[in-house]
């Protein structure tokens, strides 16, 4: 049956799908971003990653002008993100303690769709499929087709009402499902004066831990190039962190085509220390490792393993 659903994605359909055909297809994404974005609501997800099923709970809310998000997992041990604008903190429950950590960004479901869609043109081909119910709305299939093999395929069900991404599933080239996220019940709601909920769940039982690292600024000219990057893929972050043990700095970049994601690790190696080297696949993300001149070079990301490559392998300096 889903075999068949990604078949049906890859046919325009007439009829209840026409409309959005008309003018710029392309639209729809847009508008899905910004419902993602500007729409208050509260719901429960199921995300599914490889073989593990976990529910997670989400309250979304614009006051004045910042964007709020709280997301619970509701599943195993507990855990949480809150997210003001750029500020991201996740709380990561242990056996004895919780730990804090800070992020920059994130692109966690359902915002997940880019503010334009123009690189995403550059690299994929849209098709609509069916109307279908999810979470007890109507829905309007699409996909996103990847027009070379360094990418997934993208399928989403965007409600009719609202434009806000109900469901996702990231698939490969043979169609097997690496990554699914659904909404089961969605609420809008008012909560334009209401922050109470903005606010993580306190274990008085547990010890409060903040993990931070010391932020490095990097220096304007960078020594490393890619020769051989995949299309479409641009650096949409690289930070720095000091290694304690040697006078160096280790290396993180992010690169993106809007949908995928890639993270490539740059780090110095301790004489006496093995490197890694070769291609592993974990539960959907897949990690290839070289080592190159004195540094461990790792790319990691939920894409083919041939996109990893083309960054781990074209690498000079």
């Amino acid at each position: 049956m889903v075999r068949k659903l990604f078949f049906l994605a890859l046919i325009c359909v007439s009829g209840t799908s026409a409309s959005l055909t008309i003018e710029d297809p392309w639209k729809i994404l847009t508008e899905a971003h910004q419902a993602s974005k500007m729409l208050n609501y509260q719901g429960t997800f199921h995300l599914k990653n490889s073989k593990v099923i976990q529910s997670m709970e989400i309250t979304h809310a614009i006051h004045g002008e910042d964007e709020y998000t709280r997301m619970t997992l509701m599943d195993g041990d507990p855990g949480e993100m809150l997210s003001h604008g750029k500020n991201i903190f996740v709380y990561d429950s242990k056996e004895n303690n919780v730990v804090i950590q800070k992020r920059e960004q994130h692109h966690l479901f359902p915002s997940v769709l880019p503010s334009t869609p123009e690189n995403l043109k550059k690299v994929y081909t849209l098709s609509f499929g069916e109307v279908v119910r999810v979470a007890d709305r109507p829905a309007q299939m699409l996909t996103l087709i990847p027009k070379d093999n360094f990418r997934h395929q993208f399928h989403f069900w965007i409600d009719q009402d609202t434009a806000l991404p109900l469901k996702m599933i990231v698939s490969n080239e043979a169609n097997e499902i690496i990554e699914q996220a659904s909404f089961t019940k969605l609420k809008i709601v008012d909560m334009k004066t209401d922050l109470s909920w903005f606010k993580p769940k306190i274990d008085l039982s547990k010890e409060y831990v903040m993990h931070e690292e010391e932020p490095v600024v990097l220096p304007g000219l960078k020594f490393w190039t890619f020769v051989n990057k995949p299309k479409g893929f641009s650096e949409i972050s690289s930070s720095a962190t000091r290694n304690k043990d040697l006078n160096v700095l280790s290396h993180h970049l992010i690169y993106s085509d809007g949908l995928s994601y890639i993270s490539v690790f740059i780090q110095p190696v301790q004489t006496g220390l093995m490197p890694k080297v070769g291609t592993i696949s974990m539960e959907g993300t897949n990690i290839s490792a070289r080592y190159y001149r004195g540094y461990q070079v790792m790319a990691v990301g939920t894409v083919p393993m041939k996109a990893l490559e083309s960054f781990t392998k074209s690498i000079s300096f």
